[in-house]
């Protein structure tokens, strides 16, 4: 009668466990840092600044050569 649990079959189900505990792992992370960067807010939410705009009239310094 064959043996069921070779070394074989043993290094197949713990690589099988891994990659299962990986996953886990891999979503809890990525839960973990939604709640660290403040939920479902992202940098893509929020609008670029431009400086070039904000400089232009705040300073009262004029840019254009032609003026």
């Amino acid at each position: 009668m064959r043996r069921f649990l070779t070394e074989k079959n043993i290094v197949i189900v713990l690589f099988f466990m891994v990659f299962i505990i990986f996953s886990f792992a891999e979503n809890e992370t990525k839960k973990i840092e939604q709640l660290y960067n403040g939920g479902h807010i992202s940098i893509k939410n929020f609008p670029p600044v431009m400086r070039e705009a904000k400089s232009n009239g705040s300073d009262g310094a004029k840019t254009s050569r032609y003026h």
